[in-house]
């Protein structure tokens, strides 16, 4: 149903200089990748938008990790355990929170400031927390805060070459599955070009925009798990999709999260008769884990016919609230609204996607050359349920595995395997030719450094104004039909019609073999959106963040696995 390229290969018109690791992200997980790497050697960053540009930035609450007692990584061990439902792989998650403090040290290290109280870094609590492990800077702008200083902290590295403004398309591998590179649709000018490499991190991201309601950036369209599957790559726990409870909607009809932090102060969630209705549902109340919350306030919602609860941060000191939330306050002030006077309307939105690319412990795929970390990873941390504030220190402890992994296999190389001739760049492209049969001239002569010559009988693409308006109607209608039919609640018949609606636009849309980042992100949104309903649609039971009406029970006998996706392959794995 999807081809190997969303663009032909054969169409590149530019062949770069070796690169000993590509990152493909600029989030926490790939900028930290890149800066330990880049002291061995240069290193090569790809990014669809700006730098700072990534859901990082977005990333209000905070941090986790237990550094001060009687907090310590065995209690963070077992609190992300109980949030997994049942599916965390046990070694991927003590690798995590035995690493944290370190990685908070590396953090100060880099400039990031988190805030103080009493002398000490001040730490809150989150949903499924049993202590105050959560660090945060600005009050509610953790994410703003370490995604400027990294991106800062980055750019005094000689030795990484930043590329914006480049939407990564596909994975080239060669004969041998092992990966050659990545072809890459430079945005500026509409080029594009093949960076060789055989060290590629996917830090791309989630997939939150295959939603109508999410929290994430218009970025998130699940460009890395997509080009990751297409070149054979395997997907793991992809039907695990978090949505956060507490999200409000602008009156120029813009979503703004509310971090869960504030219910970690104290806030409350009531109903529309002003009822807590967490109280008594959760020991931990409106602290309870994501899942839960999310899960009792679609009941109540459809109980009351409300879209909406409310948030009451009413009873918390105003001064408090000042210093721990003030991009809150502002944003609320700006909606004609206060904090702590007024009940604030909210809902869940997607939010985080659990599952992702299939990992192992040091982050490489089942590619030979292939890594993933951050969100677009599957590393079996977060089972069925990703415990509040547990996303940015994983995506810097698999980070770290991945530069370590990569380091080594860069001292153990006995000679270069830079391209150096024609005849290596026709093994770089020997897996374009067995597809699409195009002759490479165009390409041998751009690579000598003359006049582009276009190689192929085709055309590349680009799109006029009535294609643009289809593509984006087409875009706005597979939202709507993931957030209805593969959203919070599934069931079958809404799977069903969704995999029939992907099907449908695939044959009436023009999508590949086109220049244009419209139709590209496209392409991978329908492309994650079938895998996410496939996955979906085999899971016969419910389970943290994977809720079916049909199947309202959590089912340990035969559903605690994992569900792989593979090309055109379903195996499960068991949970270790």
């Amino acid at each position: 149903m999807f081809p190997r390229y969303i663009i032909n290969p054969s169409f590149a018109r530019r062949i770069n200089e070796w690169c000993d690791c590509i990152v493909i992200g600029s989030g926490i997980a790939g900028l930290s990748t890149a800066i330990r790497v880049s002291g061995f050697t240069r290193v090569m960053v790809l990014t669809k938008s700006r730098l700072s540009e990534s859901t990082t930035w977005y990333a209000q609450g905070g941090i986790a990790a237990a550094i001060k007692k009687p907090d310590w990584w065995k209690v963070h061990y077992r609190d992300t355990i109980e949030a997994g439902q049942g599916l965390c792989d046990t070694v991927a998650v003590e690798k995590l929170v035995k690493n944290a403090p370190r990685m908070i040290e590396d953090l100060l290290e880099m400039g990031i400031s988190f805030d103080i109280s009493g002398g000490e870094i001040s730490l809150t609590t989150e949903g499924g927390h049993s202590y105050p492990r959560v660090l945060h800077a600005g009050g509610d702008a953790t994410g703003e805060e370490i995604e400027n200083k990294l991106v800062k902290h980055s750019k005094t590295f000689s030795n990484i070459e930043f590329h914006p403004e480049h939407l990564a398309l596909d994975v080239l591998t060669g004969d041998d599955g092992r990966v050659l590179g990545v072809i890459s649709l430079n945005l500026e000018n509409s080029s594009l070009e093949i960076y060789p490499s055989d060290s590629v991190v996917i830090a791309s991201g989630g997939i939150g925009h295959l939603y109508e309601v999410s929290t994430n950036p218009s970025i998130s369209t699940g460009d890395g798990i997509a080009m990751s599957w297409r070149a054979g790559a395997s997907l793991k726990d992809i039907e695990f999709i978090q949505f956060h409870p507490t999200v409000f909607k602008t009156n120029d009809g813009h979503l703004f999260l509310i971090t869960e932090a504030l219910r970690g102060e104290g806030a409350y969630l009531r109903d529309s008769n002003g009822k807590r209705f967490m109280a008594g549902r959760h020991p931990k109340a409106e602290l309870a884990p994501r899942d839960i919350v999310v899960k009792e306030m679609v009941k109540v919602m459809a109980q009351q016919n409300m879209n909406f609860i409310f948030l009451d941060a009413t009873h918390i000191p105003e001064k408090l609230l000042k210093v721990r939330f003030p991009n809150i306050i502002s944003k609320l002030m700006e909606n004609g609204l206060k904090l702590s006077t007024d009940l604030i309307k909210v809902f869940p939105a997607a939010h985080y996607l659990n599952g992702g690319i299939r990992t192992d412990l040091k982050g490489k795929t089942d590619i030979g050359g292939l890594y993933a970390c951050g969100e677009t990873a599957a590393t079996g941390a977060h089972g069925a349920n990703r415990l509040a504030s547990n996303s940015l220190i994983e995506g810097l402890v698999f980070g770290w595995e991945i530069s370590k992994d990569i380091i080594k296999k860069l001292e153990n190389k006995k000679s270069s395997s830079k391209i150096r001739s024609l005849g290596d760049l026709e093994k770089l492209l020997s897996c374009c030719r067995k597809n699409i049969q195009e002759d490479v001239t165009g390409i041998k002569d751009n690579y000598r450094g003359q006049n582009n010559v276009q190689s192929s009988a085709m055309k590349l693409k680009h799109l006029d104004a009535k294609t643009a308006a289809l593509l984006e109607e087409t875009t706005a209608e597979f939202r709507h039909m993931m957030s209805k039919n593969v959203g919070i609640l599934r069931d079958s018949r809404g799977i069903s019609a969704s995999e029939n609606f992907i099907k449908s636009a695939l044959k009436k849309t023009e999508i590949f073999n086109i220049a244009d980042k419209i139709a590209i992100e496209l392409a991978n949104m329908l492309n994650v959106g079938y895998l996410v309903g496939r996955a979906a649609g085999i899971r016969c039971e419910s389970r943290g963040t994977h809720q079916r009406s049909d199947f309202t029970e959590q089912d340990d006998v035969i559903w605690k696995k994992h569900i792989i996706l593979k090309k055109d392959t379903v195996n499960f794995e068991p949970v270790n």
